[in-house]
């Protein structure tokens, strides 16, 4: 059985995100890639600028580049649409990639050609593959407190560090109950 890719000649898209990875690479200099667009990264002296600089090569290269949807036919909720880029290379040369996947590629002569071949590709990729969309959560940042969480615990001078500061509250707190009892026999003598 041949899997069957359909184009939805409508589904040109319009409003797309990609996806990038930041990556510091040293002090001062940081990397941003585009997860499975080819030769698609950019640097920057800081995050804000590799991000900046990454987007403006984006814009640029689709500019001259057209995304469609690749929709496969029964298509089923949980399996994720694919989406192909489409650039002319040269005159009468066309390249499809899908996104994200490696390798997955095709050339024609048209961009019809290209659509076709692309189909193919994807359709042959499925007969041994499976698509799954996989929902990651990010990692969850450390409380900046956390680091300091049990760093005196061995010290000898903690415990009375601790009853010094534990006898230093039950002070104020008699200072502050001896305060609002004053504060409340001034308002009944009023």
């Amino acid at each position: 059985m041949t899997t069957k890719i359909l184009l939805k000649p409508s589904d040109k898209l319009t409003d797309f995100s990609l996806t990038a990875v930041i990556e510091q690479e040293t002090e001062g200099k940081y990397q941003a890639i585009v997860l499975g667009l080819p030769e698609c990264k950019a640097e920057g002296n800081t995050r804000d600028e590799a991000i900046a600089n990454l987007s403006q090569l984006v814009t640029n290269r689709l500019e001259k580049a057209e995304l469609v949807s690749l929709e496969i036919q029964e298509q089923k909720p949980d399996r994720p649409a694919l989406t192909a880029i489409i650039e002319q290379e040269t005159e009468g040369k066309y390249q499809a990639v899908v996104l994200g996947w490696a390798g997955c590629k095709a050339e024609g002569n048209s961009r019809e050609e290209v659509i076709t071949n692309i189909s193919l590709v994807v359709g042959d990729r499925l007969e041994k593959a499976e698509l799954i969309s996989l929902a990651i959560q990010p990692p969850k940042p450390e409380h900046p407190w956390m680091k300091f969480a049990g760093m005196f615990k061995d010290d000898p001078q903690f415990e009375q560090v601790v009853a010094f500061i534990e006898e230093d509250r039950r002070q104020l707190d008699a200072e502050m109950e001896e305060y609002y009892r004053t504060l409340d026999a001034e308002a009944e003598a009023k």
